[in-house]
């Protein structure tokens, strides 16, 4: 299921089912009348936020779909998927108009530039693609030491590319040239996802450790780590009788610990 919250209440506004599988990634529409889904089930479905109708199911894709993005018209939808491709849906036809390929691992993450005309692909192939949409042809692969791409975001202006990995750090790369001009480090553990705030100056991203760190898009520097307190935090079961392994681990999952 997909849900729909309330960002004010934590109320559940409205639940869309219709996926057969695990639901990988979602994506609001630019007017936020619709939206996207990927799925294990290797479906893309598309939603009427207001009825929570399924409007279109987009089925191309050989593997699971592990990322959605709506080009700034909402004209075009795009996917990324463990089949190793990325691909381009009409909205208003449903058909897939095009099949980028060229990535040589699985697709994690997919995101347009603000005019519509870049997309940006991230892989375990440790690469980052900018693809031309007109052409269906990537005209620049990013590479750096980084094992494992996870996410990838386009800064408003298009300038700058954030990219997140398995290596634990971010980095930020010149749209234009190519180049990689930053790394950040900080999250201890691999960072699915990054995004830019409307202005620009500020990057968030969401890590395995737990944590969203906001950043600095301009100096790199680390200004606010979000962490939720565990319910157990801090509490010491070193002397507690009775307890079992399962409970113990179970604890500590929490925030307990035995030292």
């Amino acid at each position: 299921t997909v849900m729909l919250w309330d960002v004010a209440t934590g109320q559940v506004l409205r639940i869309f089912q219709g996926h057969n599988n695990q639901v990988l990634s979602v994506a609001f529409s630019p007017d936020g009348r619709m939206l996207a889904s990927g799925s294990e089930d290797r479906t893309v479905m598309l939603w009427d936020v207001a009825t929570g109708q399924v409007l279109r199911i987009f089925q191309g894709h050989s593997d699971v779909v592990f990322s959605v993005a709506f080009n700034p018209q909402g004209k075009i939808l795009a996917s990324g998927s463990l089949d190793r491709t990325v691909k381009l849906w009409n909205i208003s036809t449903g058909e897939c108009f095009r099949t980028l390929e060229g990535h040589t691992n699985w697709v994690w993450s997919v995101a347009f530039s603000s005019n519509g005309k870049l997309l940006a692909s991230v892989s375990s192939d440790q690469t980052l693609k900018l693809w031309n949409i007109n052409t269906s042809k990537y005209f620049k692969t990013l590479s750096e030491n980084t094992g494992m791409l996870q996410s990838v975001t386009f800064s408003p202006d298009s300038r700058t590319i954030a990219s997140s990995s398995q290596d634990y750090t971010i980095k930020l790369w010149d749209a234009i040239t190519g180049q990689c001009f930053s790394t950040l480090p900080g999250h201890t553990s691999r960072v699915w996802s990054v995004v830019f705030s409307p202005d620009g100056k500020t990057l968030a991203s969401g890590g395995e450790d737990e944590t969203i760190r906001l950043w600095n898009a301009i100096t790199g520097e680390c200004f606010k780590i979000l962490k939720v307190k565990k319910p157990y935090e801090c509490m010491n079961i070193m002397d507690i009788k009775g307890l079992t392994e399962a409970t113990i681990t179970t604890l500590k999952v929490l925030g307990a610990t035995n030292r």
